[in-house]
């Protein structure tokens, strides 16, 4: 399994296949080191009654290979994780929740919280490329997410083979995240690869307001 730790603050984006060509060009040649690249499955948990003062959960397994996964938990800028074993991930997606406790994780107790008591269900699937670029002498990363397929049979969830047949015929799209630790700004040579090389970008939800603007100043 290959991961990158996130920094503090997230900017996503939806690109077009031409944008991604052409930011990809120039990560590759300017941080040809990648720090990573594998297949990543996510399941989003959402709740019916949605609010931003309550933590958001995913699990995430990589490379195909569910034997361990990640349950991530982010609330504003702050996200959290821990391991979750295969066998527990299936005995989750069966509807048994008393095993989060019995963790003594507070991470898992906050997740079988939302699951009890706050509606939380398995909303949307993901399935993605990533490839990350560790760029020299900035506190930052940038991943590009290719071929971005979606599926609603969280069911399926733990089997690759039947992911692939749940996306089949769909188009995959392309994203991009750049993970920082200041609060405010992103250096200025970020900003304007953006605007040189995906002008075409759109914020996806979750991107700051404060960072929005800051972003408009370069488009």
């Amino acid at each position: 399994m290959k991961t990158t730790p996130p920094y503090q603050h997230q900017l996503h984006y939806q690109i077009t296949q031409t944008d991604y060509s052409a930011l990809r060009t120039r990560l590759t040649a300017s941080a040809p080191a990648v720090r990573s690249a594998c297949g990543i499955h996510m399941l989003c948990f959402s709740s019916c009654l949605p609010s931003w003062d309550e933590p958001q959960f995913a699990l995430y397994y990589y490379d195909n290979d569910p034997t361990y996964l990640l349950l991530e938990r982010w609330l504003d800028t702050s996200r959290t994780s821990t391991m979750v074993a295969e066998a527990e991930c299936r005995a989750l997606l069966s509807g048994e929740t008393d095993w989060l406790l019995e963790r003594c994780n507070p991470v898992l107790r906050d997740f079988h919280d939302g699951l009890t008591q706050r509606l939380l269900l398995p909303h949307v699937m993901l399935t993605f490329h990533r490839e990350v670029y560790a760029l020299d002498g900035l506190d930052l990363w940038v991943a590009l997410d290719s071929d971005v397929r979606s599926s609603l049979e969280h069911m399926d969830f733990l089997d690759p083979e039947l992911l692939a047949r749940d996306t089949a015929g769909q188009e995959g799209s392309c994203r991009l995240e750049i993970s920082y630790s200041d609060a405010v700004a992103i250096p200025d040579e970020v900003l304007c690869l953006l605007a040189e090389t995906a002008p075409r970008r759109r914020p996806l939800s979750g991107t700051r307001p404060i960072v929005r603007r800051q972003i408009a100043a370069y488009t």
